[in-house]
């Protein structure tokens, strides 16, 4: 294989300890997911999920049937739960992988009836998001129709937090959470009684340990970064310990070319930066449909030699400029990183997230399934 210019670089090492501190927190026998939906939120999905299964989670929890196909391929034969909808055309296939899948709809417990084998749902109920899940004048109707579909197994019962990660006041999520235990009572009323209850999300999990009923799911902290400051700053007002978390992503480029740009002269399309003096512009080859967005232009930097190097120009499909004029050392094939740490400086994907007016989960998820992903111990 051709050494790549554009590589992710995943610190194995770093996502198995984030989950063992996890493990700590989720007293047994509460089981623990983790949550490698979307390409392991850009981490690469095969390679992360065996590093929380060495750092001690019991599921994986996926959004397509797809992607559980791929952690079978893989040789995984842990507890799969998909998050997302199965379609009719999918729960065939879902059944013969031996993974659980969520049930949010009356049309998606027909969809499910459509397995031609024995398949384990889980209920997802509306609490608060309005997003996926049945509401409670549904659930009563859904349970008597699961008496005549004895191939379905009632596995579990789960709920999301629609206000736990943007706020320090919690009682919205507090109100979802009782309503999702008079769910709870309904499925116990009906006789079932062995459901596996679940609802967190990484913040619930940091924050709240009668969240974790008998499943606690991990998301964006498993792969070392903080669901937002709210949930830190909440944190510090509980008297539970925050954990050191490790970011495990380096996304990295070379640098292709250096070139010399008088004073007065400009650089990119539209030229919109000018040379105020003379200046040295290091080209590295990776742009917009690489996933960095052109929103980072004249805002943002690169490190190089452990020194920020800041965008100058408009960031083009392929192509990206960067001011190396204070890192006169810099030539071409050096390394620069454009998320992750380099020497003492890091860029981190709450950084970018605050550039880019979004949040640290599209940051990390940003470069696709095109870049070459490296798993390092």
């Amino acid at each position: 294989m051709t050494d790549p210019w554009l590589q992710i670089r995943v610190d194995g090492a770093a996502l198995t300890r984030n989950m063992q501190m996890f493990r700590a927190r989720v007293a047994e026998p509460t089981k623990l997911m983790a949550v490698v939906k979307a390409n392991a939120y850009g981490h690469g999905l095969l390679h992360s999920a065996r590093a929380f299964l060495a750092g001690g989670a019991d599921v994986l929890g996926v959004h397509t049937v797809a992607e559980a196909a791929d952690l079978r391929a893989g040789g995984l034969d842990t507890d799969i739960l998909v998050l997302g909808p199965v379609n009719p055309s999918e729960a065939g296939l879902a059944s013969e992988l031996a993974v659980d899948i969520t049930v949010g709809s009356t049309a998606a417990v027909e969809w499910a009836a459509a397995a031609p084998g024995d398949l384990r749902i889980h209920l997802k109920v509306e609490t608060g998001v309005n997003r996926q899940g049945l509401v409670e004048a549904e659930l009563a109707a859904v349970l008597d129709r699961l008496k005549d579909l004895p191939h379905l197994k009632l596995a579990g019962l789960s709920s999301h937090f629609a206000d736990i990660e943007d706020t320090t006041n919690h009682a919205y999520a507090r109100a979802q959470m009782e309503r999702f235990q008079g769910y709870g009572a309904q499925l116990a009323a009906a006789g079932y009684t062995s459901a596996t209850a679940h609802m967190t999300c990484s913040a619930a999990t940091l924050l709240w340990t009668r969240t974790h009923a008998d499943m606690a799911r991990v998301g964006i902290s498993a792969y070392g970064v903080w669901p937002s400051r709210e949930t830190l700053v909440s944190l510090g007002q509980t008297e539970r310990p925050a954990l050191d978390l490790s970011p495990a992503m380096t996304w990295a480029v070379r640098v292709s070319q250096v070139r010399e740009v008088a004073a007065g002269e400009t650089v990119g399309y539209g030229r919109t930066w000018k040379a105020m003096t003379d200046s040295r512009i290091a080209v590295l080859p990776v742009g917009y449909s690489d996933g960095l967005p052109r929103a980072l232009a004249d805002r943002a930097h690169v490190l190089i030699h452990g020194k920020r190097a800041p965008f100058r120009g408009r960031m083009c499909m392929n192509l990206c400029m960067v001011d190396v004029t204070h890192i006169p050392e810099v030539q071409p094939l050096d390394e620069a990183v454009l998320l992750g740490r380099q020497g003492d400086e890091e860029i981190s994907a709450e950084l970018l997230a605050g550039f880019l007016d979004t949040i640290a989960y599209e940051v990390l998820t940003l470069p696709g399934v095109t870049w070459h992903r490296t798993l390092t111990e």
